[in-house]
Parts: C-alpha cells; structure tokens; sequence
C-alpha cells in the first residue's frame, strides 16, 4: 500500500491561515505569520549544514527549531532524553549541533510576520526518532517530512480535528514519536494549536488546560491518567482524551472518563511506523487501523501497510485478527516469557501485579541473560511485603511465573513517556534484591 509518487515539497504548514494561532505561550497566542518568521531567522543565523539536535523544552520552542531544520533541508535529531550526556553522546555520534530553548530564543524576530506559508523537502528524513530502550538499546528511526505529513492526515481524521480548530494541552515531550505527532504536528499540519508548556503535575494541567480555548484535547500518558484519578480536581471541560506510550488499563481508562468527563481513546502504534489504530479502551478491546492503514501477516512476520509509508513496516507485536481489519494486542514479541515449557507475556504478568490492591506501581523483568527463567519484579506497595505479593500473585499465575526475587522500593521512577527500561530494572533488582526479598 503506498500512495505512489512522493511530491518533491509539501507545505511546513496546514491549511489553516496565517493569521490564525498556533501555540499558546507567555498568556498570549502567538500567530502561524509569526512562528514562520521566527522558524526563517533562526534557520538563516544556524552555523553548519549537518543534522541537530532538537532537545527544547518549551512546545513552541521546539517547534519552531523543527521549523527551522526543515527549511534549511536539514534532519531533527529527537533525543530519547534531554539529559546533557544524552544530548553530548547523540553530538558526537552523528556530528551534529544541539539547539534548546536559548538559541532559539535568540532568534527571535521583533513585530515580523510572515506573508505565504513556505514549502520543505519531502522526500530526505526530516527527523530521527530514537526509540525509548524500555526493551533494550534505543534505536534510531529516520522519517521524511512525506512520512510525518501523511501519518498526521490520518490521525487527524481519526479524532475529528481536520474539520475544525481545537486546542491541545500535551504531557509527553516533544522529542517522542507520540508527543511529535499529537503535541506538535496535529497543530503544525492543521487547524490545532498547542499549549507551549510540557505540564507534569495535575494541578498544572488542569491551569494549562483552563488557560486555552474550547474544545479541549488532553494528549497525555496511563501514567498521568492515574495521578489525575488520585488528585481530585475539577477539570475544564474536554473533547476527548488522548492515551499512548504504555498500555492503558480499561479500568483506569473508565475512571479517568468519570473524572475528566471526557472520552479517553488510546494509540496503538510504535517509532518505526508511528501511530496505526486507536481505541475507546473501556468500552472496547480491538483495535480500529487509521484510514489507510493496514495490518497485514506474512508467516510469522506482521506488517504494517499505510498510504504513507514508503515501505511496510516490521511490527513487534502479537495480535489476532478480525475479519473487518480489526485487531487485539496479545503483547509484544520481545515481551514473550517461556519457563520451562509453558509460556505468557510480560504484559499479562504486568497486568497480574498491578491488579493487587496496594500495589501502586511494578513490573516484571526478564533476567539479563535473556533466558526467561527466573523471572524478577520489582514492586512500590508501602503496606505490603514481598512475600504478601507473591503469595497473592500465586492465585492467578503458574508458579513457574512467580518473581524470584521480588523487589520492593519506594517508587519507580518513570520516564518522561512513563515508561521503565530494561536497564533500570535490572540495575534495581542487582542493587536491591536481599534475602528480604527472596522466597523464604
């Protein structure tokens, strides 16, 4: 499935007009003519001709920094962290420079506006996406500005936002494939406009929320969904509710409607492909391709067929089929667990831990040799022990399953994206597992 020839330039902008808003920033919206004149001068004051590092913090200031690479035909590096050994060790391996909220501060221009929307190369990678490492070793991802514009077409008519404007609180950084897409290109492609800021706690997105206009999208993560549960607050009123980076629980899902009023739909997708179906998750367990979009086998192999990718992309994932295109997760292929014989996922394990009451966060992890056997958890359950865990994990899973050791710590810190890595996992299992924690 393609959609055959690739135009040699696309438009950096949607169809909305220049004088229409983009972001919202400072206590003021900022004008579409406004950002492309911003982007254009700091394109013509950037040293080199290499790719760059796009590790801004500020929504806006990430944007127009993309902006500005795209217009100088060169490649968006998105970092998988914006920790400076991170961003040094990314500079030195491809040769590029870094651009964050200062330099494109300095750039910008005073009263300008732009007078037509310019057009970017849409054939060379526009961006290179790292993947986050929760299953091993980040991975890098190259995408054309064809790629991204198309894969946004999609999701836009999926969520109703081609039709109209509506304006967009993200939790999720930039640099993600899913905050690129939903908290950047939704406004950079259409009609949307994006609140500048990157809120993390729910007091502050409820006010980034309450600050923009109607109607309202939440871009977020299950993460921050429980903590707004938790925080009872009254919320402003929303359209919807947009769910990725970690499987949502249709419990959780069905609370955070309650509390935010609003309908929470998940993404399915991944960086190599980028966003392919979404779901209604407590009230469905399929998943519905985007338009155009479609899951196809090829032996063991899925593949993932889209209008906009220039090739099928290999999936990770395990699913079944529905005769209408449809489909259900059964987990990913790198999260297959086989103890002697007998085989599950780590997202059903996941799944068995968190649902034990009192245990507030967790996750399985494989052992470091990659066997299977053995298999570890590491757990934040204050009034719990370890073995109060175990022996309530052992009325749903196979002994064989149960975590040796099993881990407890005071919390798991999660990453922007709310995920744990392989790495951190283990390095806590080897730092903290002790003969309180291991089977008696």
């Amino acid at each position: 499935m393609g959609n055959g020839a690739t135009p040699a330039e696309l438009p950096l902008l949607g169809d909305a007009p220049l004088d229409a808003p983009i972001a919202w920033r400072g206590g003021r919206w900022i004008s579409r003519a406004e950002f492309v004149a911003h982007a254009r001068r700091l394109a013509e004051s950037m040293p080199g001709d290499g790719p760059a590092i796009d590790h801004c913090a500020d929504r806006y200031c990430f944007t127009v920094a993309l902006a500005a690479l795209l217009l100088r035909g060169r490649t968006a590096l998105l970092p998988p962290s914006t920790a400076p050994r991170v961003v040094d060790e990314i500079c030195t391996e491809w040769g590029a420079i870094a651009l964050d909220d200062a330099a494109v501060e300095a750039a910008a221009p005073n009263d300008a506006r732009a007078e037509a929307i310019p057009a970017v190369d849409a054939r060379r990678p526009a961006v290179v996406l790292f993947t986050s490492g929760s299953t091993g070793k980040p991975s890098s991802q190259a995408k054309t500005w064809a790629e991204l514009s198309g894969a946004t077409a999609a999701a836009k008519q999926r969520f109703g936002l081609d039709t109209r404007r509506h304006d967009i609180v993200a939790t999720v950084p930039s640099q993600h494939s899913y905050g690129l897409e939903s908290g950047v290109l939704y406004a950079l492609l259409g009609r949307a406009t994006f609140h500048a800021g990157q809120p993390l706690y729910p007091e502050d997105v409820r006010a980034a929320l309450a600050a923009i206009g109607e109607p309202r999208v939440l871009v977020t993560t299950p993460v921050h969904l429980d903590a707004f549960v938790r925080a009872g607050l009254e919320w402003p009123e929303l359209e919807r509710v947009v769910s990725a980076t970690a499987p949502l629980d249709p419990a959780l899902a069905e609370r955070a409607e309650r509390c935010l009023g609003a309908p929470v739909h998940e993404i399915y997708g991944c960086s190599e492909a980028g966003a392919l179906a979404s779901r209604r998750t407590c009230r469905e367990t399929s998943w519905r391709p985007y338009p155009g979009v479609e899951l196809r086998r090829n032996g063991d192999e899925l593949h993932a067929c889209a209008r906009h990718l220039p090739e099928p992309r290999e999936l990770g994932d395990i699913v079944t089929m529905g005769a209408d295109g449809r489909f259900e997760l059964v987990g990913r292929k790198a999260d297959r667990v086989k103890v002697a014989g007998k085989r599950t996922t780590l997202a059903e394990l996941n799944h068995r831990l968190l649902a034990i009451d009192g245990v507030e966060d967790g996750s399985f992890v494989t052992p470091e040799d990659g066997s299977g056997e053995r298999l570890a958890a590491v757990a934040v359950a204050p009034d719990l022990s370890a073995e109060e865990i175990r022996a309530r994990l052992a009325d749903s899973l196979d002994p064989l399953f149960l975590p040796r050791p099993l881990v407890l710590v005071p919390e798991l810190r999660r990453n922007a994206t709310g995920k744990l890595t392989r790495a951190r996992l283990l390095e806590l299992v080897r730092e903290r597992s002790g003969s309180a924690s291991q089977p008696s």
